[in-house]
């Protein structure tokens, strides 16, 4: 992998090469730092992410300079500045409006004990927005970020639940032709029969993806100005697969209160 400055002779497409290298290691960066979430060397920085020291003290510079990432001499370490968070402010504030979510959120993990998360659409996958961790010794733990199958979560099949045939059919299409894991491949006529199911229960369910763990999630009330989400509920298969129904129920019930649902 090469890490020395171009030259004119390079040429454009070697260029734009490295561009686009660049911008995703700026990004794998500060998805490093939210991972660890505490200030971290240049060392650690390029030990974690398998940089050349030399390219990774020049991102840093870099971000620096633009005031999104600090230094500390005295440490010797770099930690994101506030302007990373700031960046997506006005995202989240656009999600969890009033914070009628966030509040839901809570209160159904306190009812239900288990790991609450809110999900949406990332191309083929449902990813993980916002989770709130269950108390509970053995848990389904979670970090915001994570994708998941969409046509296998549960999550997933609550957000395709509110979508018509054709943008089905065209999702269907464009897994089958990146066949990332063969085991997400699932046939259009399997998919709706189950996404009819999805419909007429009010929730899905899912205890395929995770061994032991299951996830019940329904789809939220669209607003305005937000992208279509999904509510789930997941915890040891042992614990919520007995309660699937009171917990759906419980879901419908705050959704109802909090979102108008």
């Amino acid at each position: 992998m090469r890490d020395a400055p171009l030259s004119p002779e390079d040429g454009p497409d070697a260029r734009r090469s490295a561009g686009v290298k660049s911008a995703r290691r700026v990004i794998e960066i500060l998805e490093l730092f939210d991972r660890h979430q505490e200030p971290m060397s240049l060392t650690e920085l390029s030990n974690h992410l398998g940089y050349p020291p030399s390219s990774t003290l020049a991102l840093l510079k870099s971000l620096q300079s633009l005031d999104y990432i600090s230094y500390d001499p005295g440490e010797k370490k770099y930690c994101p500045t506030i302007r990373v968070a700031m960046l997506g402010e006005w995202v989240q504030g656009q999600i969890f409006k009033e914070g009628a979510v966030i509040a839901l959120m809570t209160q159904l993990q306190e009812e239900t004990g288990e790991t609450v998360m809110l999900a949406i659409q990332n191309d083929i996958f449902a990813q993980y927005i916002h989770t709130v961790q269950s108390q509970e010794l053995l848990r389904y733990y979670l970090k915001p970020g994570l994708l998941r199958p969409i046509c296998r979560s549960a999550v997933g099949l609550a957000l395709l639940s509110m979508q018509p045939l054709d943008r089905i059919r065209k999702l269907v299409k464009r897994i089958e032709a990146r066949r990332t894991d063969p085991a997400d491949v699932v046939p259009l006529d399997v998919l709706t029969a189950e996404l009819e199911e999805v419909r007429a229960r009010g929730y899905a369910y899912s205890d395929q993806l995770t061994e032991s763990v299951s996830a019940i999630a329904i789809p939220l009330p669209a607003r305005s100005r937000q992208p279509p989400m999904a509510l789930g509920v997941g915890g040891p298969t042992h614990r919520l697969k007995p309660r699937i129904e009171h917990v759906a129920i419980t879901m419908k019930r705050l959704v109802s209160e909090y979102c108008g649902g």
